[in-house]
């Protein structure tokens, strides 16, 4: 196929999937994410590390233990809609929503900073962030007390307002 780009995705699942900064440079009908969406999956040499970037059941980051395979999808359209085909498929996804719960728990939750992940920064309406607050909001009581504070104290600092 002309103009048909190829990256390589390990193959996947619903416990096993792509999440992080590269789900949300994945093009989502709902219109979050990444504006670099293009200029990121464009350039292997950034996203070439895997364990950064596929998350769950055997992986660096997994978040399944406290929220399922909840905003798992087949993204394997959206990225033909992008204009790549991996060989592996179905690729498996994190839905924006899941994608941003994941990276507050790899960072955020564990030891990084509290003010680095700007939920106004990939979720411009009052309803995307919801989105992100209702995953929150199960994983919430199976944290343990640290990553509860830090999670208090990451809200306050993106609070549910447009």
């Amino acid at each position: 196929m002309i103009g048909e780009k190829m990256i390589y995705i390990p193959k996947t699942s619903p416990k096993v999937y792509v999440s992080s900064i590269l789900a949300l440079n994945i093009l989502s009908p709902d219109g979050t994410g990444d504006w670099h969406s293009s200029m990121y999956w464009g350039h292997p040499e950034r996203n070439n590390k895997i364990d950064l970037w596929i998350f769950g059941e055997g992986q660096k980051f997994n978040t399944n233990y406290l929220i399922g395979d909840l905003g798992i999808i087949d993204g394997t359209s959206r990225l033909n809609e992008m204009g790549y085909f991996p060989e592996n498929t179905p690729v498996w996804i994190a839905e924006h929503p899941r994608a941003m719960v994941d990276i507050m728990f790899s960072t955020v939750l564990q030891t990084g900073p509290i003010d680095t992940i700007i939920l106004d920064d990939w979720f411009p309406s009052l309803e995307d962030k919801e989105k992100v607050y209702r995953i929150l909001n199960v994983m919430e009581n199976k944290l343990n007390s640290t990553q509860r504070e830090r999670l208090e104290q990451w809200k306050l600092r993106n609070p549910l307002m447009e």
